[in-house]
């Protein structure tokens, strides 16, 4: 199942998905090529910092919302909060930078 091949990947994140279920759904193998990392380097995210991943039998799969999510929460900066004010930038209440434009 290598769905990102088959443009899922774009469909799911845009929201133009024909069957939701399936065109959310992708294997370890296309989360890695779409993110340009190893399968070994998402295979430690998942151990080592919560990537969520839905296991079926000795098969692995992955939401690309919830892969999205995860990835957006870790969003930093390394601007201060004192630095963001100056700038005219607030936080958002999950403590990720909104950047006014």
């Amino acid at each position: 199942m290598t769905n990102y091949e088959n443009g899922n990947m774009d469909k799911a994140l845009t929201g133009k998905r024909k069957n939701p279920l399936v065109d959310d759904i992708i294997d370890k193998p296309s989360l890695a090529e779409y993110l340009n990392q190893t399968e070994e380097t998402i295979t430690n995210w998942q151990k080592e910092q919560g990537l969520p991943f839905i296991s079926i039998g000795r098969q692995t799969f992955f939401s690309v919302k919830s892969v999205y999510k995860w990835i957006m929460e870790r969003e930093q900066t390394l601007l201060s909060e004192k630095e963001l004010k100056k700038e005219g930038k607030g936080k958002t209440s999950k403590g990720l930078e909104k950047i006014e434009i």
